[in-house]
Order: C-alpha cells, then sequence, then structure tokens
C-alpha cells in the first residue's frame, strides 16, 4: 500500500514539473515582457537562464499573472 502512494507522489511531482518546464519555454519567450515589460527589457540570457528554475516551481502563479487583463491607462 506505501509503495501505491509513494509512487502517486512521484508521479504527481513529476507531472507538475512537467507542466513547469514545458511552462518556461513560453514564459520565458513572451510572458517575461508582458510581466515585467521594464524591467526584464535587454535582459541577458545568463538572467533567462537563471530564473529557469523558479518558473518551473510557480509556473501556475505565473500563468495566473501573465493572464491577468492589463488596466488599460
Amino acid at each position: 500500500m506505501m509503495e501505491v502512494i509513494v509512487n502517486c507522489i512521484l508521479i504527481a511531482a513529476a507531472v507538475y514539473l512537467s507542466c513547469g518546464l514545458i511552462f518556461s519555454f513560453f514564459f520565458i519567450s513572451k510572458g517575461l515582457k508582458v510581466i515585467d515589460p521594464d524591467g526584464t527589457h535587454g535582459s541577458s540570457a545568463g538572467f533567462k537562464i537563471i530564473i529557469i528554475p523558479g518558473v518551473i516551481v510557480f509556473w501556475w502563479l505565473l500563468l495566473k499573472k501573465w493572464m491577468k487583463p492589463t488596466p488599460i491607462p
């Protein structure tokens, strides 16, 4: 019984991290400019590589922020 629970947890973690990895490619290329246009304008490739682990872990929060409608000035 314990093996089944451990396997389910590992599968859930793998699915979550896989979704984060896939999301990170799209977010780094397009979403980063939407969420913080001034702060990331002209950022280096090194910066984008450094933030990948955080994007993978917090992908669902970043997706919510990315999909939030922007106010019209």
